[in-house]
């Protein structure tokens, strides 16, 4: 059995799961379906700790540290990284034109723009247009499933959590990239997250630090932004909820 075999495999075992507990949990906009509370409580407590200790000061650190010209490469390189992804996800999803156009932000950022450090795709008028696998799971008709705050990771639900594993193991970009650049690629996605939470520090620290309940408002924020996202931008009244109403 080779390797592409071995992932396939893996990836029809992580669909089915995946659908399975999403198909056992649907619920209504006003509902949180946490059955995992309490594990899930305890998962946030560690990756508060962890964003306290490590991702903050690291957030600020990068704020210090690297000027905007510099972010802004660092974010296009991390970028046109994800860009295959993107294209065999809008694919996937039956959006021929969008695939088509991620695809061709690939080959011009790769090309022009030196290894996706620059944007020239953008100037051309190829706008990106971020998917990802939990987004085609939603697009084929499937639930969210319950909640799920994941160690390191924070929060998401069993769709998307199917979603994360199937990227990673269906992005192209692993399977391209010979061995001895991976550290160089994953390095730069390490120093993006400290980006993003030098970027987001305000949102963040208001959610984690300023709140009587952190698991419960990530948990809000989490789930009407992602829903907010997978609906077209739209969100109704009944979205809104309140993060206290299952306790």
């Amino acid at each position: 059995m080779n390797f592409k075999h071995i992932n396939i495999v893996k990836i029809s075992l992580l669909l089915s799961i995946g659908l399975l507990f999403s198909a056992c949990a649907q619920n209504t906009p006003t509902e949180f379906n946490d059955p995992l509370e309490q594990i899930n409580r305890k998962t946030h407590a560690f990756n508060k700790t962890l964003d306290t200790w490590m991702l903050r000061p690291a957030g600020k650190a990068y704020g210090i540290v690297v000027n905007d010209f510099a972010d802004e490469i660092i974010n296009d390189f991390t970028d046109n990284l994800s860009e295959p992804s993107n294209a065999t996800n809008h694919l996937l999803q039956g959006k021929i034109i969008k695939s088509l156009k991620s695809t061709a932000r690939f080959l011009v950022n790769s090309t022009i723009g030196l290894g996706g450090i620059i944007d020239p795709a953008s100037r051309l008028g190829l706008i990106a247009d971020e998917s990802n696998f939990g987004e085609t799971l939603h697009n084929w008709g499937v639930g969210e499933g319950a909640y799920i705050e994941l160690p390191f990771y924070a929060a998401s639900t069993v769709r998307d959590t199917t979603g994360i594993m199937v990227d990673f193991m269906m992005d192209p970009i692993n399977s391209i990239l010979p061995s001895k650049y991976r550290p160089y690629t994953q390095g730069a996605k390490l120093i993006e997250l400290a980006g993003d939470r030098n970027e987001y520090g305000d949102m963040i620290d208001s959610v984690l630090y300023q709140n009587e309940d952190s698991y419960a408002s990530q948990r809000l924020y989490y789930l009407q932004n992602r829903r907010f996202e997978l609906n077209n931008n739209t969100i109704s009244d009944d979205d809104l909820g309140n993060p206290y109403d299952d306790e």
